[in-house]
């Protein structure tokens, strides 16, 4: 190695002796005319009989095949002596660069190079195949590969060389040419050839001997340099070239001939590509900010068009021809918040496309606009924000690693100076943009241009709504009003300002929006600048702006900053307000004081802070017409402050409208005043104490505060009242702390509890305000967690207070708040606050809390992260911060200990998790194992019945047919019986027989976890033989079993019963066992009445073949008198569904509780003393045995349907339907139970889905369409009405909402709609739509009951093979195929003119209704049936069926020869005809050129985009079924089916052997449809072909599936044309 360096070190150094003059000649100078002289150079390296060595001698350059030769036999010997191929290599490369560019030396520095290339060409040749593990590797590119070395030749190409450049081309070229003949083995488009390369395509081996990615890089390197030269070389003709051209045309075509080679378009390489045009294309296109700067020159600036209008057509068939799908909250599934247009894959093909176009895609304003519209919690909007922030920086940094980056004069970073992509966010990590601070601002203008675009919006609603022009006639008052206070007679509307306004105060808050941005906003949208005024832009004044800017002057630091700042100052702000009020609202006949004495009340608010009052009016001469209605204020303020003195609460009630505005009214003129004296009601001064239920259970007497007052009271208010009662109830463990008369706070004796009516109060709040109030929230559940972490850590023994705390606490989460919970940003991982509490608990009554809690925090999980929660043992809480983005990134981990030691609770959390797989899949949360999640659930296996199996998800089946335990063994009577016989320990259970020591010796028995579950089958076995029982005994030996496990311990007793009843030989319970299970349940209170209707439901027997358990279950719920009695209370009471309205709600409670007491500690049959003695008695504010029944009859309502016994069905339902007015979520609960059971024989019936529907839905709180209350009415009992008009209006309805469409209710009195069940207006009509829907399809087409198989020896079904439950699934499809409304619906939605109303939402709303709605109703009823329409389109539509024009494969060379005027015609072809097909839907449809075609693609990808992995299959499916049906005929079609699949691309790659299907049936359509084409040759393709050989090569590069799966799509590509075979083989081979 030496030696081969120091004779190439004195080559170099002899180019530079004794130079006369210009001497280029030789083979690669050939292009120059002029002859090399002769000259000698002393003490050079020549050749003798010993070798090569330095001799004293001359050394003639005359005959230059002596240095040809040494070099050539140096750089052997080093190859030879084991140095690295490459390592030798770059020193010849590094020599014949530095040669002097004008030398006769640098011939043969060429010279050798081509023949050291050929010699390794050669040698790669040879050993491309071998077997060692070094080339075993999945890509192998190391130092041994031909295309490291190939890439060194790159290293020759310098500006200030010109005839270096052209000779390194021209080597390039003929080494590239040389490596094509090996490859291919030959040289003509015709002959097939017989090459390693065409050898190598069965096996896709990755050791191509020249890839694409190498051709890749050299041709980066090249053009770049090109267009450096093209900026900064100038204009200079050549003085050697005889046509005198200039230096960069000389290059510039020497170029054009090795893109040409690579391309296949070279003469000797014809039809032989070693890169793709699609690739080529990538690595020209200079990206935009060059392109468009107007740096580069003619024949380049064609050249980039070339490219980016290639470009532009691979993006429309990648991307969506309408991508402004909308996001929706708890709707949305979780890629769907990592839009298409965002992806970084997508990046390069978005930057093409045109503004219109990529509007219609993602936008950060568009996603928070969503969220804030459908209420969606704070964290949510953070942390979309933080990821669309995200995935845009990760697509600018693609498109910028892809730019051109040329240094402007000053050697600036045109990247780094934001002028790429037209965007000023960099690049880079360490600019500006990256810091915090940044993102803040960032945030800041987000939220504030969303929060004011949606300002504008209700304004202009209300305005609508309401006569400004009309006088109010005073003489004509309506009942809302009185002498002093005016409200119009409808003011719903007032409901989307509180919202507004709880929002805006905490972005204020928080610091997140400037008070001063927001003032300036609102006075730019009234008064907008001259430069920003554009039609439909002008906003009328309106006292609205006022008031909403007053809500945030209750904040303290914006009063005590901006706002006195300017008051002391010019008073600007003030002057702004002045001139935003509207004076004739207040005259008018829809005025509404709350509003429009905003201005009068900020002024009364800030008196103190405006310098001389008596002036202000000469200052603000506009500020007269509102000073006449000034002495309002006062008046209200006086009445307000006459009635509290007076101790008349009436203002603070708020139980009429007029009462409720005063006092709103009186909380925006003084700071705190309102909220001091609700505070002052609810917990008075005055010691009136009150008793729960307990004497240990106390309260201090105060007032009972209507919701209304609650709601229109200021949000300033409503944050210091909250902020009151967490200091004394809800900020520490310790007890309610009470602060009167400016003390500090301190529990007072003998007060041991908070109010009920401050409970309420508490919910309440946080209902109406749950922006502003979302910290405090945050801050009781991290305290919720420390407990639960203490308990974990053994510390169960808390103090009286805090055990009261936690029972008040976890009352008010699972009777009030379940509805707020649901839609959390964090509900998913509540879970973690209860985990350990639930097994460590040892209080009784605290425990039977939890454990409903637990119930219903699981059943209101609906997505995917509860899956993650419970595979996240690493949760450290909510984070407790104004400013969340995100939980972080979730690291899966199974659990080391079981989630639930309950049997109860594992089961139920198993079914929640089978709902989730059935309603919203897994598959696009990758990394999540469903296995894992249903091991952590329990330590025990559980077992399900057939008809359980039969509506659980596939891969849930599959899970518990791997892990099916065998049968549970059972407490047998016969062992039972023996039991008893053989331990005389059991004589202590018998009164006058037991004494101390028998005790001891039972209690030690029962101890032992394996013999608890027999003690109540013992107790019933005694009870049965009616021997007194010694119930202290009884109840001391119960108290030692954990909590826990109750439900496991009734579930074995259930079975008893069961198989005591069937050794008798009875079909049905006996009179005698309903009578004793009676007694366990109320008389003596043994086992709880839900855990026993958990324990006959709990899925583990199949009810269809069990009489007795249906019996007994229908006994415990319909028969037992015990029940019946509460039940019939329950309906005397008549407990309200608008809980929040009923003032009686806590009479009623207690009135239940002192009839039907309840013992917590087994107490309720126990006469004397009790020892040990009872715990602490905790408050008991809205629990009772009927609200822990509710979640358990949810469970228990599945299995019921799951019976088919349609009479008990029905019967419940009727029975006990009052009860769900308390239910937190029932309409929830009605949409889930009909979609997992809509194949479900017992629900296809009128009567039984009426009586599902009545006792879940409470019809005056939901807005159903009149025939859906027909039906619930029973005015009708089938679907014979549904036609285009009622789909229509449910078209309607959607588009509506998605659109952010303001309307007020159809119907009246509906509920508050944050009191509603789902505040989320979407959501909520999507919901309601499709418990519409899925009842007509019950009404329209029953399924077959179950046939089963049975055991002869056993009588009962065989479980079923997953080949019959596909069976089953197979003809559920066909069913919902037959079904007439999902065709109406396709052919409503395909067809505008179709529709009742045909003029109204005709853009893309109607489509992406139906894209939202089609995923969630069950895939089979629209979702299925929209995606194989694809089969129609693609046959039937005629645009499709023609064939595209042909077009001349593109040669870089014939550009460089022809006229640059005509570039573009070089390639073109005639015009595509289906270009409309492709193009924006908006676009077609403004100028009237949609086509069914366009408007499917573009439902079809909303489908796709909402939809799961499901909806993927059944693409697979359509696709695969026209690749098979060998229908297909032209290259359009086969276009338009990649166009499906293109914008699905990133999420399609996570699964392989989908993706892989899918790839192969397009390729296999490819070689279909081939043949069919008359003018493929080796110089013509079409425009559609090209642009498919350009979505495979896209697919490639961006979302490659991986060399293995290359492999098996190999057989399709090498049936293929020969050309277009070697285009694919070219790029996957590498």
């Amino acid at each position: 190695m030496n030696g081969l360096v120091e004779y190439l070190v004195g080559v170099v150094e002899s180019s530079y002796e004794d130079l006369a003059h210009l001497v280029p000649c030789g083979s690669f100078l050939g292009l120059f005319d002029e002859r090399p002289v002769k000259r000698i150079r002393k003490t050079a390296l020549q050749a003798n009989a010993n070798g090569l060595g330095w001799q004293n001698a001359l050394f003639e350059f005359d005959t230059s095949e002596a240095t040809f030769r040494a070099i050539l036999q140096l750089t052997q010997e080093a190859l030879a002596q084991g140095a690295k191929a490459a390592d030798v290599l770059r020193i010849v490369v590094d020599a014949v660069r530095n040669i002097h560019d004008g030398s006769a030396v640098l011939d043969i520095g060429f010279r050798v190079l081509y023949e050291i290339y050929q010699q390794r060409l050669q040698y790669h040749s040879v050993n491309r195949y071998r077997t060692d593990a070094a080339d075993a590797q999945e890509n192998n590119t190391g130092a041994e590969t031909f295309g490291e070395e190939y890439l060194l030749l790159a290293q020759l190409f310098e500006l200030h060389r010109p005839r270096t450049w052209v000779a390194t081309v021209r080597l390039m070229s003929m080494v590239t040419k040389s490596a094509i003949r090996i490859m291919y083995g030959s040289t003509t488009a015709s002959d097939a050839g017989g090459g390693t390369h065409a050898a190598s395509l069965s096996e896709i081996s990755g050791r191509n001997l020249l890839p694409e990615n190498v051709c890749r890089e050299c041709i980066r390197q090249v053009w770049r340099l090109l267009l450096d030269s093209a900026a900064t070389e100038p204009v200079q003709a050549s003085v050697l070239g005889a046509a005198r051209r200039t230096r960069w045309q000389i290059r510039f075509e020497a170029t054009m001939e090795l893109f040409d080679s690579m391309v296949g378009r070279a003469e000797q390489c014809l039809g032989r590509p070693l890169v793709s045009y699609y690739m080529i294309s990538r690595e020209l296109d200079p990206g935009a900010a060059v392109a468009e700067s107007g740096m580069l020159t003619g024949e380049m600036q064609c050249i980039v068009d070339l490219c980016f209008g290639r470009k532009r057509r691979l993006g429309r068939i990648l991307l969506p021809p309408d991508g402004s799908w909308p996001l929706i909250s708890h709707a949305s599934r979780a890629h769907t918040v990592k839009h298409v247009y965002d992806q970084p894959g997508y990046a390069l093909v978005r930057d093409s496309l045109t503004l219109e176009e990529t509007q219609r895609g993602a936008s950060a304003n568009r996603v928070v606009a969503d969220l804030l519209y459908q209420r969606a919690p704070i964290d949510e909007v953070f942390a979309a924000m933080r990821n669309h922030r995200i995935m845009q920086r990760k697509a600018i940094a693609a498109v910028a690693s892809e730019s051109y980056v040329p240094n402007s004069a000053n050697g600036v970073n045109m990247i780094g100076a934001g002028i790429v992509g037209g965007t000023g966010v960099a690049a880079g990590g360490s600019s500006a943009s990256d810091s915090g601070e940044a993102e803040r601002r960032e945030a800041s203008m987000l939220l504030l241009d969303a929060m004011a675009r949606r300002t504008e919006q209700i304004v202009r609603f209300i305005q609508s709504q309401c006569d400004f022009d009309t006088l109010l006639d005073e003489r004509k008052l309506n009942s809302n009003s009185d002498a002093t206070m005016i409200v119009p007679r409808n003011f719903s509307y007032w409901e989307y300002m509180n919202e507004v306004a709880d929002q805006l105060y905490y972005f204020v808050l928080t610091d997140t929006i400037s008070y001063q941005d927001i003032h300036d906003k609102f006075f730019s949208m009234v008064f907008p600048a001259d430069s920003d005024i554009h039609p439909g832009s002008e906003t009328r004044k309106d006292n609205s702006y006022i008031w909403l800017l007053l809500q945030l002057l209750h904040i303290e630091k914006v009063a005590a900053g901006p706002v006195q700042q300017d008051l002391a100052g010019d008073e600007d702000m003030l002057d702004q307000l002045v001139q935003m009020y509207n004076e004739r609202q207040i005259v008018s006949r829809d005025a509404f004081y709350l509003r429009d004495l905003s201005l009068q009340a900020t002024m009364s608010h800030q008196q103190g802070n405006i310098r001389d009052n008596h002036g202000v009016k000469f200052r603000h001469p506009r500020i007269a017409v509102a000073m006449p209605f000034a002495p309002v204020l006062y008046q209200l303020q006086n009445e307000f402050g006459q009635q509290f003195k007076e101790e008349n609460y009436t203002l603070l009630e708020g139980r009429d409208t007029c009462t409720v505005m005063k006092t709103a009214t009186v909380s925006q003129i003084r700071q705190y005043v309102v909220p001091n004296a609700l505070y002052t009601y609810l917990v008075p001064a005055r010691e009136k104490v009150q008793r729960l239920q307990s004497e240990a259970t106390t309260y201090l007497q105060g007032g009972n505060i209507g919701y209304r007052l609650l709601d229109y009271i200021n949000v300033g208010g409503k944050h210091r009242l909250l902020q009151l009662i967490y200091k004394m109830m809800l900020a520490h463990e310790q007890g309610p702390q009470f602060q009167f008369d400016g003390r500090q706070p301190s529990a007072r004796s003998g007060i041991t509890c908070v109010s009920p009516h401050v409970v309420d109060t508490v919910y309440m709040l946080l209902y109406n305000a749950p922006y502003s109030n979302e910290l405090m929230m945050k801050e009781v559940l991290e305290k919720l967690r420390r407990s639960d972490k203490a308990m974990a850590q053994g510390n169960a023994r808390f103090s009286p207070a805090n055990l009261r705390w936690l029972y008040t606490v976890y009352q008010l989460m699972n009777c009030r708040l379940l509805r707020f919970f649901k839609y959390y940003a964090h509900a998913s991982h509540l879970v973690h606050h209860l985990r350990h509490s639930l097994i460590n608990v040892t209080h009784w009554q605290l425990y039977r809390s939890l454990e409903c809690f637990a119930l219903c925090l699981v059943n209101l999980q609906h997505d995917v992260g509860f899956l993650q929660a419970l595979m996240n043992p690493a949760y450290h809480g909510v984070p407790l911060t104004p400013h969340p983005s995100t939980l972080g990134a979730i690291r899966y981990s199974k659990p080391k200990d079981a989630w639930f030691e309950c049997g109860m609770l594992s089961r139920n959390a198993a079914v929640v998790i089978a709902r989730i797989e059935t309603m919203r899949g897994l598959g696009d949360v990758p990394g999540l194992a469903l296995d894992d999640c249903l091991d952590s659930l329990s330590p025990q296996p559980q077992l399900w019945a057939p008809a359980v199996l039969r509506y659980l998800p596939r891969a849930v089946r599959a899970y518990y047919a791997r892990r099916a335990p065998q049968a549970c063994p059972r407490a047998a009577p016969a062992a039972i019986r023996q039991l008893v016989d053989a331990r005389s320990e059991h004589a202590a259970l018998l009164q006058q027989t037991g004494d101390a020591q028998t005790e001891a010796a039972l209690t030690a028995f029962y101890a032992a976890r394996e013999h608890q579950a027999l003690f109540l089958c013992v107790v019933w076995m005694l009870c049965e033989q009616q021997k007194p029982l010694a119930m202290a005994v009884v109840r001391r030996v119960l108290l030692r079993f954990p909590p826990a496990h109750m439900s496991a311990h009734t579930s074995a007793l259930v079975d008893f019963i069961v198989a005591n009843e069937n050794e008798r030989g009875l079909t049905g319970p006996s009179a005698s066992t309903k009578q004793l299970l009676n007694d366990f349940m109320f008389r003596l209170q043994l086992v709880h009445h839900e855990h026993v209707v958990f324990a006959l439901t709990r899925g583990e027997h199949d009810l269809r073949t069990d009489q007795m358990r249906l019996g007994l279950t229908r006994y415990v719920l319909l028969e037992s008198q015990q029940f019946s009695e509460r039940l019939d209370e329950w309906h005397r009471l008549d407990f309200q569904g608008r809980y929040w309205a009923d003032f009686t709600h806590w009479q009623k409670q207690q009135a239940y509780m002192a009839r039907f007491p309840e013992y917590f500690e087994f107490e309720a049959a126990v006469e004397g003393p009790l020892e040990p003695p009872p715990a602490l008695s905790l408050p008991v504010y809205y629990e009772n045995a009927m609200v822990r029944l509710l979640p358990i009859l949810e469970f228990a309502l599945g299995r019921m349907i799951e019976a088919e016994d349609r009479e008990l069905l029905r019967d419940v339902l009727d029975r006990m339907g009052i009860l769900y007015r308390l239910h937190q979520v029932p309409l929830t609960t009605l949409m889930n139970t009909l979609f997992i059971y809509f194949n479900a024989p017992t629900l296809h019936e009128a009567t039984v889905v009426r009586s599902l529907n009545r006792a879940l839905l409470d019809m005056s709180q939901q807005n159903f369409s009149r025939e859906f209350e027909q039906f619930m009415s029973g005015d009708i009992n089938d679907c014979s009405h549904i036609g285009a008009p009622y789909v229509g209006r449910i078209m309607e309805r959607i588009a509506r909402a998605i659109s952010r469409h303001l309307t007020t209710a159809d119907k009246q009195n509906l509920p508050e709609i944050h009191y509603r069940e789902i505040p989320n207006p979407i959501l909520l009509v999507l919901t309601e739509c499709v418990v519409e829907l899925l009842t007509w399809w019950c009404l329209h087409c029953a399924p077959s009951s179950d046939t089963r198989l049975y055991n002869p020896a056993t009588g009962k079904p065989l479980p079923k093979t997953e080949a019959e439950f596909r069976a089953e699934e197979q003809q559920r499809r066909k069913r919902a195929a037959e079904w007439p409304l999902a065709k109406l619906w396709l052919k409503l939605t395909m067809d505008p003119a179709q529709r009742p109303e045909p003029g109204l939402y005709t853009g893309a709303a109607y489509i992406h209704s139906t894209g939202v709605l089609a995923n969630v109703l069950p895939d089979e009823l629209l979702a299925f049936p929209i995606i194989e329409h694809l089969s129609h389109i693609v046959l039937q539509e005629p645009i499709l069926k023609t064939i595209s024009g042909p077009k001349r494969y593109f040669s870089f060379v014939e550009f460089a020869r022809t006229s640059r005027l005509h570039a573009d015609d070089s390639g073109a072809s005639t015009q595509f005809a289906a270009t409309s097909v492709f193009n924006s839907f908006e676009q077609n449809r403004l100028h009237n050129m949609a086509n069914p075609a366009n408007t499917y693609l573009t439902l079809l990808h909303s489908v796709l985009h909402y939809g799961g992995i499901a909806t993927f299959n059944t693409l697979s499916d359509t696709i695969h079924e026209l690749a098979s049906g060998g229908e297909l005929c032209s290259d359009i079609q086969l276009l338009y089916l990649c166009a499906t699949v293109g914008p699905i691309l990133y999420r399609l790659v996570d699964h392989n052997s989908l993706y892989v299907q899918i790839l192969g049936d397009l390729l296999s359509i490819l070689v279909q449809i081939c043949p069919r084409i008359s003018h493929l040759d080796s110089a013509f393709s079409t425009d559609a072909i090209e642009q498919i050989m350009d979505f495979i090569c896209f697919v490639k590069d961006q979302f490659d599936p991986g060399r293995a799966a290359w492999r098996r799509l190999a057989p399709h590509i090498a049936a293929l044309p020969t050309l277009l075979k070697y285009q694919l083989q070219c790029v996957v081979d590498q």
